[in-house]
């Protein structure tokens, strides 16, 4: 577990110096098994598995981001979305209870949650410094406006 955790600050510093002004890209993947399709690997409880390849929500299906702060005063991002997808995602998130999704902003793995209950939302939380939260917050809502 210190090692997913090292492994999150790390891409969270190179995703800070990734975003700048840049379209922010999301995908949220269930984690399976690895097969021949699902190869890309993310370390989650000590084990190693995979991403499914294709990705059950993106930043197209994003309505809106908020900046908020977790119980431990840390900056995450809670992502409402469009209607069809806060369904499709209350359908998976209801099948893969206690399973782990992974959240992949701009092609890295943020963060693997384990799914506690079945949702409509998701909160993004990969100890992010508050100025990076705001900047990826503010840029899923430009874009969403812009859609």
């Amino acid at each position: 577990m210190k090692r997913l955790v090292a492994l999150m600050a790390l891409q969270s510093l190179a995703l800070a110096q990734d975003l700048g002004s840049k379209p922010v890209s999301l995908a949220v993947h269930l984690v399976t098994a690895c097969t021949h399709t699902a190869t890309v690997k993310v370390k989650v409880g000590g084990s190693s598995q995979c991403i499914d390849p294709k990705p059950f929500l993106t930043e197209q299906d994003v309505q809106s981001a908020e900046l908020q702060k977790n119980a431990k005063g840390n900056p995450i991002i809670f992502l409402t979305f469009h209607n069809d997808a806060a369904m499709r995602e209350l359908q998976i998130t209801r099948q893969n209870i206690g399973k782990p999704v992974a959240i992949v902003l701009n092609g890295r793995v943020v963060s693997a949650p384990v799914v506690a209950a079945a949702s409509r939302f998701l909160y993004v939380g990969a100890d992010f410094k508050q100025d990076e939260a705001a900047r990826i917050a503010a840029e899923l809502n430009r874009q969403a406006r812009n859609r």
